[in-house]
């Protein structure tokens, strides 16, 4: 049987309502709800209730209690059975860090770089970074796909008109809108080195976009959450996405660059232009980090009573050594960028704290997609 249309109580703006068919028979019977927030986060769950006769032979539903274990919060669906979306989320931040290192690096390390020295190298390295934006945007693209598919799975009652047309859904078509927009920017740089300024307006869009549809969105100061939530994944970007960049892209084309600059000199060029923002980007990750947890931590209890408090400490140890390694290569490793023979054990290094960066953002996947305490 179906209930009538759903209705936003008038008491209440959290609660719906709905009206059970007339006529019911005498007996045992259950709800069965299914419902999204407006981070996307599905739940369900069922309200269990008897009809009973009364002297007068009429008809009263009595609500009986749910059992404690029918009504799976999203904390249970996203740990326990949604690996896909977890997986989905991952690809998004991978995608979007890449891409946003893709255009600072263009702008902020390659810009930076004498012009008279290094022409051919920034030819070279713009191509060859354009080529991983590319990549990313397929990437994004694919993630953004998956969360639709996976969200249609969790709403198999919900039409993909009202999915999408719901905040969860804009925000949804923002990100698919601007991944095709940069993938293309991206491929005319490669053909003919324009259409940097598309790809940075696109992956503007596409790392603002997710936060109006996330747990910034939801909480009770989103007009502070969201903005927080934004600059934490762009300055994420652009330091982590831009040292992806460098030891993939930069660091082979200064190897590759046929001209009679030595590789280590210009890779040593572009680790100094690199540091400075890389600490600015660190400290501001570390700030409006602790800023989104205030906005969404209630209590200090809950860091270690809720699925989201632990696994946001887990994060939190892998910054940790994140940063740890960051800090070692640039007390240890910077300074010995003297020779060409510095750039492997350099490359090594990066590459370490790039996969602690990957850990980092796994975890995150798992934190966004849990309730909030």
């Amino acid at each position: 049987m179906t209930l009538s249309p759903l209705r936003v109580d008038s008491g209440n703006a959290s609660a719906l309502t709905a009206d059970v068919p007339p006529g019911l028979v005498p007996g045992a019977y259950r709800i069965l709800w299914t419902a999204a927030g407006k981070d996307g986060h599905p739940s369900h769950g069922t309200i269990a209730f008897h009809v009973e006769m009364t002297a007068k032979r009429e008809f009263t539903p009595v609500v009986v209690d749910n059992p404690p274990d029918t009504d799976k919060g999203p904390a249970t669906i996203a740990v326990a059975g949604a690996l896909g979306s977890i997986i989905a989320r991952w690809l998004a931040f991978a995608s979007c860090f890449v891409l946003i290192g893709v255009v600072t690096f263009r702008y902020l390390v390659l810009g930076r770089m004498t012009p008279g020295e290094s022409q051919l190298f920034s030819v070279i390295a713009s191509n060859n970074a354009a080529t991983l934006g590319i990549a990313a945007a397929v990437g994004s693209l694919l993630a953004a796909m998956l969360k639709l598919v996976r969200e249609s799975s969790d709403m198999p009652d919900a039409s993909l008109v009202s999915i999408l047309q719901s905040t969860w859904g804009i925000s949804l078509l923002i990100q698919i809108a601007a991944a095709i927009v940069a993938g293309i920017a991206l491929y005319y740089v490669h053909r003919a080195n324009r259409g940097w300024l598309a790809a940075l307006v696109a992956t503007a869009a596409l790392a603002a976009a997710p936060s109006f549809a996330a747990h910034a969105a939801s909480a009770k100061a989103s007009y502070i959450a969201i903005p927080t939530d934004i600059v934490h994944v762009i300055v994420g970007g652009m330091w982590l996405g831009t040292l992806t960049v460098i030891v993939i892209v930069g660091i082979s084309a200064a190897l590759k660059t046929p001209d009679t600059v030595r590789p280590g000199a210009r890779v040593a060029h572009m680790i100094n232009i690199f540091s400075p923002l890389a600490l600015t980007c660190g400290g501001a990750v570390v700030l409006t980090g602790v800023g989104s947890a205030l906005l969404e931590i209630p209590t200090l209890h809950s860091l270690w009573t809720t699925p989201y408090g632990v696994i946001l400490l887990l994060k939190l140890f892998f910054v940790s050594l994140l940063f740890a390694a960051g800090a070692w290569n640039w007390k240890r490793m910077k300074p010995r960028l003297t020779g060409d023979d510095a750039i492997a054990p350099m490359r090594s290094s990066a590459s370490l704290e790039l996969m602690i960066a990957v850990a980092v953002l796994a975890v995150t996947s798992i934190l966004v997609a849990l309730e909030l305490p």
